[in-house]
């Protein structure tokens, strides 16, 4: 998934239960769709706090931010109490809206029997019996379902700052405001 490529809708459940639809989310304001690979990931767990800290930047742009995760259960619901967040956070059931955006890979087999000797079974995390995982990435999308920012890493020890992020959406939302004006809206 690249800039200017026309960004998948998808419709997950939060961490209650609630179903979010990505079309909804984006004619709010500018969408913004994290990918991370759990709780378990110390670097993930950093990068939430770090979009915790800026939520209300976010909020003043009328931006939404949402971050995707494969584990399903009550693991995001002990992940948000853990870090005291208040991010809507997504199960991306089945790794569909990872499959669709093009960041997910099959975990290779030693870094399965790595992560398994450390007591995590992402099978049951996840809810499969694959070993699969998202590559940390952030989208920032329009309200048309148009990608104006994508950071893909495979680095999973590199995020993308918070303060870029924020820069792609105040650009998005400077320009939608001078297409308003411009239309007499």
């Amino acid at each position: 998934m690249r800039v200017g490529d026309r960004a998948p809708d998808f419709l997950l459940p939060d961490a209650h239960g609630r179903l979010h639809s990505s079309e909804h989310l984006r004619s709010e304001g500018p969408l913004v769709v994290s990918f991370y690979r759990g709780g378990w990931c110390p670097f993930c767990n950093a990068e939430l706090r770090a979009l915790q800290a800026v939520k209300t930047e976010f909020d003043k742009l009328k931006a939404n931010l949402v971050v995707l995760s494969p584990e399903t259960r009550d693991l995001p619901r002990q992940l948000k109490r853990q870090l005291n967040l208040d991010l809507t956070m997504l199960a991306d059931v089945d790794h569909g809206v990872a499959i669709s955006y093009g960041v997910l890979f099959r975990v290779p087999e030693e870094t399965k029997a790595h992560y398994a000797g450390l007591g995590y079974d992402f099978g049951h995390r996840h809810g499969s019996t694959e070993w699969m995982l998202p590559i940390p990435a952030t989208f920032v999308i329009d309200e048309d379902g148009v990608v104006k920012g994508a950071f893909v890493e495979p680095d999973f020890t590199i995020r993308q700052e918070p303060s870029d992020i924020l820069n792609n959406v105040r650009q998005l939302a400077e320009s939608q405001a001078e297409e308003a004006s411009v239309s007499g809206e």
